[in-house]
């Protein structure tokens, strides 16, 4: 997942619907639920782009199945 925003551009990992890496000036979105980064990101008009299983894991509820690593 990638996150574009005036003047940054940054790289997060997302595993089981949450964020399990993310690049400085966002490193405090780890562990963060995937709905909840959306969110922000909707709030401060940046520009997410997204894989297919991110797209799908946004538009699940929580606590939907998650993807296996193997």
């Amino acid at each position: 997942m990638r996150i574009i925003g005036p003047n940054f551009s940054v790289n997060l990992t997302v595993r089981g619907g949450e964020v399990a890496i993310a690049s400085r000036p966002v490193r405090y979105m780890e562990g963060w639920p995937l709905a909840r980064v959306l969110a922000l990101a909707q709030r401060w008009n940046w520009r997410v782009e997204l894989d297919d299983y991110e797209r799908a894991v946004g538009e699940r509820p929580s606590g939907a199945a998650q993807r296996s690593t193997t």
